[in-house]
Parts: C-alpha cells; sequence; structure tokens
C-alpha cells in the first residue's frame, strides 16, 4: 500500500456540516487529528474514547491489524465481509471494474470501501476521500428532491426488486446497479448475517414503501431481508422485540411486512432525533479502542464487562443503572435462545459527558439453528459452577448487583418469557424443526435459572 492513505472526517451533530478532522491510515497505525475549530466546539468526538475532550490538539492513534485495518469505531462503516453483505458486493463490483481484476484482500480494499460508503451509516460521522467530495455531498443531500417512490420511480422498484431478488434469493436475474445507486443514493449497510440496508418508509402504509435514506416526511429505518437458509427468522426476531418491549426494555418500533417471496423487518433507526445524528459506537469498538490489546470478542470474558463499565466511567458519563440493565439482557437472551448477543450487538448512544445502553436491537433466537447454537457469542468460564446456569445467576454479582437486585431481574425475565414457547410454537413460517429445536433449548435455560436463582 502508499505510505499513507488520506481522508476526512465530517458530521452533522450540530445540524450543520463541519468538519471534524483528518484521517491518515499508515501501514502500522490510523492517526486523527482535530481542527481546532472541532475541538473548540465541544461536541461529541469520533468515537467515545477518542473524544476532543480528551485528546484536545493532539493526534489520537491506534495500531492497525488484518482484523482492524482502521480505528475500530470506522469499522462500521466498512461494509460487512459476509456473502449477503449487499452494499459490499456492490462495492466491490465497481472496483473490479476500475481495477480489471479481483480487488485485493486487505487493508488497501477496506479502506476504499470505507471511502465508497462510509456516510450517512450509523451514528454521526461520515468520512470522505476529501473535503470537496464532503461538501458536494451535503450540499446535494440539502438540495434533494422530494421522497422518490420507488413503485413509481422508472424502473426504479423493479431494479431493487430485481437486485434483492439476485442477491439474497440467489435467483438469475439482472439489475442495473448504476439505478439503485442513484435511487437509494450510497445506501450504506449494516453488518451481520442477514442483509440490510437503510432505507425510508411511511410507517403508517399496511405494506411499506421504500424512499430513499432521509426522505424528508419518511421514516428512517434499518430494513433487513431474509435469506432463504433462515426461514422465518425474521418472524422470530420481531416476536423477541415484542416481548423485550412487554418486558420493559427500549425497544425501536418495527414492522413486519412480506412481498410475495420477499420477507422484510424494518426496525425504525434509534441513531437520529429530530433529523440530527446521535453518536452510537458498540461496546466491541469502545474496548477495542481503550485496550490496544483486544482484537477479537473471544479476548475477554462475559465476567470481565464489569471491570469494563467501571473504568469506562472514570473518564466517562456513563448511565448509573448500566451494569442492571445489562445483566437484564444478558439473562433475557439466555431465556429466549439469543446465543447471537456480542459486542457489536450491544451499544452506547450519547457523547462523553452523558452515554447509555441503547436500545435493544438485533435480538433474533439464533440458537433456532444448529450452526448458531452458543449459549453465548461472549466468551465465559463456568468451570468454577455447577452448570452454567449458576454462572449466570452469579454473574449479576460481579455486575454489582446485590442478591436482591439479581433476584429481581431473573424474576422479571422468568415473567416476560413465561409464554414464549407457546407463541414460538405459533409461528407457522417458521419451519418446524427451528421452533422445536429453540422451544427445548428455552426450556431446559429455564430450569436451570430457577434452579439456581436466589
Amino acid at each position: 500500500m502508499p505510505r499513507n492513505l488520506h481522508a476526512v472526517i465530517w458530521t452533522r451533530i450540530g445540524g450543520m456540516p463541519e468538519k471534524m478532522g483528518d484521517l491518515v491510515l499508515s501501514s502500522e497505525r490510523a492517526d486523527f487529528t482535530y481542527t481546532e475549530a472541532y475541538v473548540a466546539s465541544n461536541r461529541p468526538g469520533f468515537c467515545l474514547l477518542g473524544d476532543a475532550e480528551i485528546w484536545a490538539n493532539e493526534t489520537v492513534t491506534y495500531p492497525i491489524s488484518e482484523r482492524i485495518p482502521v480505528f475500530p469505531r470506522l469499522l462500521s462503516l466498512i461494509p460487512g465481509n459476509n456473502p449477503r453483505n449487499l452494499q459490499r458486493r456492490h462495492y466491490l463490483d465497481i472496483l473490479r471494474a476500475e481495477l480489471g481484476r479481483e480487488p485485493p484482500l486487505g487493508i488497501e480494499t477496506e479502506w476504499q470501501l470505507l471511502l465508497m460508503g462510509g456516510h450517512g451509516g450509523i451514528g454521526h460521522i461520515d468520512v470522505f476521500t476529501n473535503d470537496i467530495v464532503a461538501a458536494h455531498w451535503y450540499q446535494a443531500a440539502s438540495h434533494a428532491p422530494e421522497a422518490v417512490n420507488l413503485d413509481r420511480a422508472a424502473n426504479g422498484r423493479s431494479q431493487l426488486w430485481s437486485m434483492l431478488r439476485r442477491n439474497v434469493l440467489d435467483e438469475n436475474v439482472e439489475f442495473d446497479p448504476g439505478l439503485i445507486e442513484e435511487t437509494l443514493g450510497p445506501t450504506p449497510s449494516v453488518g451481520g448475517m442477514i442483509p440490510k440496508l437503510l432505507v425510508s418508509i411511511t410507517p403508517s402504509e399496511q405494506r411499506p414503501i421504500f424512499y430513499a435514506p432521509e426522505a424528508a416526511g419518511k421514516q428512517d429505518v434499518i430494513l433487513k431481508v431474509e435469506p432463504p437458509e433462515y426461514a422465518g427468522m425474521l418472524d422470530l426476531e420481531s416476536l423477541c422485540l415484542d416481548i423485550h418491549r412487554e418486558a420493559g426494555f427500549e425497544v425501536p418500533i418495527h414492522h413486519r411486512f412480506d412481498d410475495e417471496d420477499l420477507h422484510f423487518l424494518a426496525v425504525e433507526r434509534f441513531d437520529r432525533v429530530a433529523g440530527n445524528p446521535v453518536p452510537m459506537e458498540s461496546l466491541f469498538s469502545i474496548i477495542a479502542t481503550g485496550d490496544h490489546r483486544f482484537r477479537e470478542t473471544g479476548d475477554i470474558l462475559l465476567d470481565e464487562l464489569g471491570g469494563v463499565f467501571e473504568r469506562l466511567r472514570d473518564v466517562a458519563g456513563l448511565a448509573s443503572d448500566t451494569e442492571e440493565q445489562f445483566y437484564r439482557r444478558i439473562i433475557m437472551a439466555i431465556l429466549t435462545g439469543n446465543g447471537d448477543l456480542h459486542l457489536d450487538n450491544l451499544a452506547l448512544l450519547g457523547g462523553l459527558s452523558n452515554c447509555r445502553l441503547s436500545p435493544v436491537y438485533d435480538p433474533a433466537p439464533m440458537r433456532a439453528w444448529p450452526r448458531h447454537n452458543l449459549v453465548s457469542a461472549i466468551p465465559f468460564d463456568a468451570s468454577a459452577h455447577a452448570d452454567h446456569g449458576a454462572f449466570f445467576v452469579g454473574l449479576g454479582r460481579t455486575l454489582g448487583l446485590s442478591e436482591e437486585g439479581v433476584s429481581e431481574c431473573l424474576h422479571a425475565a422468568l415473567e416476560a418469557t413465561e409464554h414464549y414457547t407457546e407463541r414460538v410454537m405459533a409461528l407457522e413460517r417458521v419451519p418446524e424443526q427451528q421452533r422445536r429445536q429453540l422451544s427445548e433449548i428455552v426450556k431446559q435455560e429455564r430450569a436451570l435459572m430457577i434452579r439456581h436463582r436466589p
């Protein structure tokens, strides 16, 4: 790769576009330096532990690797490297056309993908090649025409549907990538095994129509599209969102709908308030930024996260109930069969002076599928306990909860999931094998919790 790669980070967190600073990537590290004007603004920094309040005019540095080739916070702006990521497929096709060959694996290609799709995504930061590109992008966004109804746009909806059928349903149909990008913009995506796009909808419609992101008068959503290998998954995720809301968790509004053999779950975005972006960063990113030895989720144990929250509170205004809320989510994940609650599925909202756990998202009970049948995506060591049920009951104490507090959390979770298996079995579109497997797993986990609760 060239000796240094350059980019800029901008934001609209104050209501108007402004430059945060300059980003430089060398063969060994990433550097970010704030502009003097942004330091003086006292606005949130590009990441929680890289905030200007901590670093001021000093350069923020991070030692990169193949696993984390940029600052950890920027990973969410690079299309995920999984077979169903729609944006990654699209941008790699563009790079192939430009290079006349397959883009090489490695940091330089990931950097190009960041520059192509690193703006308009989740959170409050936008990455561009340079300031001129940034200004043009914001100007185009501010002068966008009325929302384009993809059902009525010239060929727009048919092209979008063709793209989904080809890349999600694996049908041999053609589509025009240029028209898709022209209609939906950069279409920044979200990581994970399930294809996702950022679009807008009119929530009141029984079968929502898709619009470009940030369309005037529409609701921005994360649109999940169900692939055939996970038939019924969106029904299960929708059920789990409902159960978490009924249990008192903060949960985004969601809409489940179908269009023939395409199945969708639209989850309203909570990283925007009155049209302005809100800082949002995963626990993975925060931990990796603070501990340069941390590179994989397996580098930390579940019962070490209490110490992470404690150390984070030394520098950040972390909500006082974070540990309890975290514990409640862990127990609900166990009792609903969500073994995929990893550190990228847990995030903090807000800046350094005031941050809290984000609303619940991605609570899909992936243990319904044998290849995802993990008790917890975050490693734990239950060897000192009678079984893993005893470990998870005891986990509350390592998070600073009293015995009474642990008991209350367990009681609330058990009560909220009392009829969960019956509701799972009633989901007719979920294959019977998945329903039965999930129900049996949940019954076993429930018995362990009841056995060991205080």
